[in-house]
């Protein structure tokens, strides 16, 4: 049963992040938003013609996260570091189902009419809305990582996972990084604010495997809470 319930954690992981990585359909879909320069979330946005399926494809990995994060954090926390870790990811997953919930209802970097609106701010209160869940999202994406990766050397984990979890969490705060830093300068200067966010969330699916790795190779279980 032990085994089985690693491997079932690991495997709600491993599918989390298939469905995190479901923009990538943008590259065999005629979307129209730019991967360079337009955010991810216009991708779900209410007037896209796929809109609908991205915006599935973050609740369902919302859900499958949460379901992961409550299973890991009462059976696989190692200490306090990863209760935070697991606690942190279920932030995460509850916040990308709200953000499906609240989508953009259109996409300002390629509609001429959105952005004027934008500017004007005149645009729904979804869109506020849609940036605090994003915010939150990110926010317990960057805790889970730090947290993670903090036990990763705590706790002594193998070398190769030490090692993984460093790149993978370099790319993925890298990725942060140049997409906050791209946002502030959205209007004045061109800094490929697209791909900085994608950069981030194809680090962050990796981040889900990561964790999964640990499950299955160094938290002990646990009976009961943390």
């Amino acid at each position: 049963m032990t085994a089985r319930g690693r491997v079932a954690v690991a495997a709600l992981l491993i599918l989390g992040a298939v469905g995190y990585a479901s923009w990538l359909l943008e590259f065999v879909l005629d979307t129209g938003i730019d991967p360079l320069r337009g955010f991810a979330s216009e991708l779900a946005a209410a007037d896209q013609p796929y809109g609908f399926w991205f915006r599935t494809g973050d609740l369902v990995t919302g859900c499958i996260v949460a379901v992961a994060g409550v299973l890991g954090l009462s059976r696989y926390s190692q200490g306090w570091v990863t209760a935070v870790g697991w606690i942190a990811l279920i932030v995460f997953a509850f916040a990308t189902v709200a953000d499906s919930r609240l989508p953009m209802s259109c996409a300002a970097t390629t509609d001429a009419v959105c952005a004027a609106r934008e500017a004007g701010g005149h645009l729904p209160l979804t869109h506020d809305l849609h940036a605090m869940t994003s915010a939150s999202a990110s926010t317990g994406a960057v805790v889970s990582c730090l947290a993670f990766l903090l036990a990763a050397f705590r706790y002594r984990w193998p070398t190769w996972l030490k090692i993984t979890g460093v790149t993978v969490a370099t790319v993925f705060v890298g990725g942060t990084v140049w997409t906050l830093t791209a946002a502030g300068l959205r209007g004045q200067q061109d800094a490929w604010l697209g791909l900085g966010q994608r950069v981030q969330l194809l680090a962050f699916c990796g981040w889900l495997i990561f964790v999964a790795l640990s499950v299955i190779h160094v938290t002990p279980e646990r009976n009961g809470s943390t």
